[in-house]
């Protein structure tokens, strides 16, 4: 297949497939009552044996009883969770008996709750996990969303200001720079306060000892282009404002001319919305993530910015990977000029979350191309679902929404585990690398909705 590339919206196509068992075996009250009228029919068609029938029977009974068993258990799950906003532990507690063993180890997944046994709650209500498909043993490092919405700023302050966390952590520069940053970022009177729409904060497990390490930090931000030369202000907040409050230090004249020529030279339509610190890798520079370009022009505005591709690979890639993909973003890293080695985060649009079955033919094409362990795949599609508080409700995107855009705080939860984007990374001469990122996101249901 070759579809059409889509236009995606920024509130969704940032992190998201339902695993086939979750969504059941019946798509619709319809099918169901066909599908058991056919049951019905063959159970007395005059071949069947009254010992299969009632094999088949029991059989019937036993897989009702263990999905009414489990709707009640992830009930009650939620009900023994503590009042009050839930805190990243309290996602982990809800998931952990679906996160496969390929995918992430048991002790792996205890350094992950290991990091978030400090955290407060109604910090997020959006994390993920980030997978190496090639290395099955090494670790899966942990991300989480803080939202400019729904008090999850001011709950990241009051995660850096109570003494929260260990004494030896606050101390580092790293983390005073991001209270700086949060303290900024909730001042209605400071330049980012609407300019950044959320933060992304991304902790490597493989640095996790006693300590949390410190994260890599990607501010979500508007819109970011130049199509006049008002629109150089528009941008200048970034290396003047946001990522000097962040890292503690100027944005050199010669990074930020490369940063708002990259932006100026942007093709019809494309923007940049993530700028990055990565606060513990000690580089001048920045990440910067490019959405709504158009596969077709990835290359051509790579070369407009002074990267070269001799051996003409990336071109290629780009054309295998539209036969399975219709959103495609582009990371790059700058200085005084761009890194050689590039990303591309491939989603689905739009987004269906744990009800898209189209990473299917996606991972297939991966482990065919020597860029995902067959096991990851199968761990990948085990890991969808979703976790329903009402076991009397069913999951739909057209009824539910992401909980940070529910203004009340009673709805009927709902907690999704799907495939957000796999990114591939490139690099001239270099082997290609693949990453899987898993979503879990908090949604909600008016207990008023239809």
């Amino acid at each position: 297949m070759n579809p059409a590339m889509k236009d995606v919206d920024t509130n969704t196509c940032a992190f998201t497939c339902v695993s086939r068992c979750e969504k059941g075996f019946y798509e619709s009250l319809s099918m169901k009552l066909e599908a058991s009228s056919v049951m019905w029919d063959n159970s007395f068609n005059y071949t069947t044996s009254f010992e299969n029938l009632s094999w088949a029977r029991e059989i019937n009974l036993e897989d009702n009883l263990r999905q009414y068993q489990e709707k009640f258990e992830i009930t009650r799950k939620f009900k023994e969770l503590p009042s009050g906003a839930l805190k990243p532990s309290d996602y982990l507690r809800l998931i952990e008996s679906h996160i496969p063993e390929k995918l992430m180890s048991s002790q792996n997944y205890s350094e992950i709750k290991n990091v978030t046994r400090y955290f407060t709650g109604g910090l997020t209500s959006f994390f993920g996990f980030e997978k190496r498909l090639m290395n099955p043993d090494a670790p899966s490092d942990y991300l989480i969303a803080v939202s400019a919405l729904k008090g999850e700023r001011e709950a990241l302050i009051h995660l850096l200001e109570n003494e929260k966390l260990p004494h030896a952590v606050l101390h580092k520069s790293e983390w005073k720079q991001l209270h700086r940053f949060a303290l900024n970022w909730a001042n209605p009177k400071s330049e980012i306060h609407e300019k950044v729409l959320g933060v992304w904060l991304e902790f490597d497990i493989a640095d996790v000892s006693s300590e949390i390490s410190i994260p890599s930090v990607f501010l979500q931000t508007v819109p970011l282009r130049i199509d006049s030369p008002a629109d150089v202000k528009k941008c200048t907040w970034v290396t003047r404002n946001a990522i000097p409050c962040l890292e503690g230090k100027l944005v050199s004249e010669k990074v930020e001319k490369y940063f708002l020529e990259i932006v100026q030279k942007l093709p019809k339509g494309a923007s940049v919305f993530h700028v990055a610190s990565m606060l513990s890798r000690k580089t001048e520079g920045m990440r910067v993530v490019i959405k709504r370009i158009h596969p077709d022009d990835i290359v051509p505005y790579l070369r407009t910015i002074g990267w070269a591709d001799r051996e003409n690979g990336l071109s290629q890639l780009i054309k295998e990977l539209k036969e399975f993909v219709d959103c495609i973003r582009l990371h790059i890293n700058i200085s005084d000029h761009v890194d050689l080695k590039v990303g591309l985060e491939c989603f689905i649009s739009p987004e269906k979350y744990n009800q898209e079955n189209g990473w299917i033919d996606f991972l297939t094409y991966l482990v065919k191309k020597g860029l995902c362990q067959p096991e990851l795949k199968t761990s990948l599609l085990e890991f969808t679902g979703v976790e329903q508080e009402n076991p009397a409700d069913s999951f739909s995107i057209d009824s539910y929404l992401p909980s940070v855009k529910i203004p009340d705080t009673e709805f009927s939860k709902a907690l999704v585990r799907y495939i957000s984007h796999v990114k591939i990374s490139y690099e001239p001469e270099k082997p290609i690398e693949a990453k899987a990122y898993t979503g879990v996101r908090l949604f909600g249901r008016l207990e008023s909705s239809s």
